[in-house]
């Protein structure tokens, strides 16, 4: 088994592997191409610091890292991790990682971090036996809000930047592709809520899926959150929402009483390197 960086390979080709690795998987994956090509573009996955196993010449697992500074540390992704299934039980995701993590720490990386479907045992395990620990747990909440009357509020549409992204504060509470710096170059849009005069919520999301990257109420009213969300449901009906740190309490009784299913739950887990 040889293992190299994904420099040369043709995104195709691991975009082949990558489907072939997740058929049958946990939740229905998206088969368009252009859209895992955005999202890891976003993500800051660097291909020169990505990994593959190669099997008599042919690619048979994988791990994409995102490299980019966070939280004061600078940090590999893994942003998407995939092995055949005839070639699983080999430790194939360990060897990669051990090829991997001294050429990262050359490259100024202190710690390595990943996201893992808590159902997915098994992967659970073979990122644990590489050094990983969980971290966070996640929730991840689909459904239909139904739209009321608006009631009062105000909603103010802004174009999300690279300067909005390094004003917004609290970002250790989010995912890191739903973190400032992933969003940037993305076709999201912010939105404030104002109330009474003052600002009382934001949300940042993609207007065309749905996709809800950040929501936060800055207000004590009760009614906040309320007001929030059927601005939401006047944009999109449908909303997905990813990674709700599963310690934000308040967050999660909202959504869930607005209807909205936790459908799945992620672990974060991190190693220091």
């Amino acid at each position: 088994m040889e293992v190299r960086n994904l420099s040369d390979i043709p995104f195709q080709k691991i975009l082949e592997v990558f489907f072939r690795a997740f058929d049958n998987y946990f939740v229905e994956l998206s088969k368009d191409s252009q859209y895992y090509k955005e999202r890891w573009r976003m993500a800051k996955v660097s291909y020169n610091l990505s990994y593959g196993a190669f099997y008599q010449g042919e690619l048979v697992g994988f791990v994409l890292n995102a490299v980019d500074e966070r939280q004061g540390f600078q940090t590999a992704f893994n942003a998407c991790t995939g092995v055949l299934p005839k070639h699983r039980g080999k430790k194939i995701v360990k060897t990669i990682y051990e090829h991997a993590i001294p050429i990262l720490r050359t490259h100024g990386v202190e710690r390595c971090s990943l996201e893992v479907i808590t159902k997915n045992q098994r992967a659970v395990r073979a990122y644990r036996s590489v050094g990983f620990d969980i971290k966070k747990k996640y929730k991840c909440f689909r459904g239909t809000l139904v739209p009321s009357q608006s009631e009062g509020y105000e909603v103010i549409e802004k174009n999300y930047n690279r300067e909005m992204a390094t004003q917004i504060l609290d970002q250790h509470w989010y995912s890191w592709e739903n973190q400032g710096p992933s969003l940037i170059g993305g076709n999201f849009k912010y939105f404030e809520i104002v109330f009474n005069g003052e600002l009382e919520s934001y949300f940042i999301m993609a207007k065309e899926s749905g996709y809800v990257a950040q929501l936060e109420v800055i207000s004590a009213s009760p009614e906040a959150w309320g007001r929030m969300l059927n601005a939401l449901s006047q944009i999109s009906s449908f909303i997905k929402i990813n990674n709700i740190d599963d310690r934000l309490h308040s967050k999660i009784i909202s959504l869930q009483n607005a209807g909205l299913e936790n459908h799945l739950d992620q672990f974060e887990m991190e190693m220091p390197i």
